[in-house]
């Protein structure tokens, strides 16, 4: 059954909205377009409400089912044309954008051309709904690939850290002549460690979940049983739990219970500033006065926060860089390589299937990079 007989089939009253939004449209042979004297745009630059190429292709083709060229030439994926009214008219997806080509300079025409596509367009993204969530629940997805832009922006952070730090060693604040001046900036500084130190952690924990669901298709989990959108939604936790397992691995055991420590620190002030169940609480002793709610168990403190004072930096990373260096030395590290390599991540059984055979050897690797390059250079260029 294609997408339009499945949409028609389970949502015709919705259908018949789409057919009325759309009546003004027929198709025609581009053999009879090229004949018109006609005018191009670039839809990026034309004043109308702005519709993605994907959804002119799902509007013309899928559902309406216009006759069109896919892959006509080199730069370019799809002619569409058909007539609006008594206008010749072609979308032309090129390698630089969506061209729109018509027998008219008339910007009235064109805008009602591209409102009434617009409003097809937000129907058929009803339509589409049951379809997309059906691809979703069988795990027949695309997730963009976004960890070196995160990465970069733990390390950003980190560095900037490091050279706060850096010139507080360095006595940046000596010369200056007054007790008061040099005790304000020292406390600058250490107000820069503390708020930087947490943006550090911020973006070092979203880095990391970010690359957790990418790690999922290298798991053994049915992504019909667990659905896709419900691991994304879980907390780190969980998504670490699901991905590395480490309740069956002492060693990461002990890396995981190191960085549930440190995030406790960016989940504190994520959170309004409060620590977990009593850790924010001071109740009355007789006698003694407030104390905190939470005992301190751990003699170090390394982590407590309770002050710009008592961030450990050098302490948070080297947690986070024990555990990297783990991962590097562990069967996890030809995954990691993938998803270094900028690759956005497949969910489908194919994919994961040639995943499987990329990560038995070096080689295998290497072939299966050069080839995901292949075709990515090929997609993005249009050299079909």
């Amino acid at each position: 059954m294609s997408i339009k007989e499945k949409v028609m089939c389970e949502n015709p009253r919705t259908w018949s909205h789409f057919e009325m939004c759309t009546k003004d449209f027929k198709s025609i042979n581009i053999a009879r377009y090229e004949g018109e004297n006609s005018h191009a745009y670039k839809v990026n630059y034309l004043d109308v409400d702005y519709v993605h190429p994907y959804m002119i292709y799902i509007v013309f083709v899928k559902f309406l089912g216009f006759k069109h060229t896919y892959k006509p030439m080199e730069k370019v994926l799809y002619e569409i044309p058909f007539q609006y009214q008594d206008y010749y008219c072609m979308f032309s997806m090129k390698k630089f954008g969506l061209n729109f080509i018509i027998n008219s300079k008339d910007e009235g025409i064109i805008r009602a051309i591209f409102k009434k596509i617009k409003n097809a367009s937000r129907i058929a993204e009803r339509l589409l709904k049951p379809i997309i969530t059906e691809s979703i629940d069988n795990g027949t997805v695309t997730i963009e690939n976004r960890s070196s832009i995160l990465r970069e922006r733990y390390l950003y952070c980190r560095e900037l850290v490091n050279n706060i730090i850096l010139n507080k060693e360095r006595g940046k604040y000596v010369g200056l002549d007054r007790l008061a001046v040099v005790f304000n900036k020292r406390s600058e500084m250490n107000k820069e460690i503390f708020f930087n130190t947490q943006a550090m952690l911020d973006a070092y924990f979203s880095f990391q979940e970010h690359i957790l669901i990418l790690l999922l298709p290298f798991t053994n989990i049915d992504f019909k049983e667990k659905s896709i959108t419900h691991l994304i939604n879980a907390n780190w936790t969980k998504k670490f739990n699901e991905v590395f397992l480490p309740d069956k691995s002492p060693e990461l055991m002990k890396h995981f219970d190191n960085l549930r420590r440190i995030k406790e620190l960016r989940n504190k002030y994520t959170h309004g500033g409060f620590e977990k169940d009593k850790g924010s609480i001071y109740p009355h002793v007789e006698g003694v006065g407030a104390i905190p709610g939470e005992l301190p168990s751990d003699s170090e403190e390394m982590f407590t926060f309770l002050s710009t004072k008592d961030v450990k930096f050098k302490k948070v990373c080297e947690i986070i860089d024990n555990f990297e260096s783990y991962l590097s030395n562990s069967n996890w590290v030809r995954p990691i390589n993938i998803l270094e390599y900028g690759i956005d991540m497949r969910f489908d059984k194919d994919y994961i299937l040639s995943l499987e055979t990329a990560i038995k050897s070096d080689e295998n690797l290497e072939s299966f990079l050069e080839c995901e390059s292949y075709m990515y250079d090929r997609e993005a260029n249009m050299d079909w």
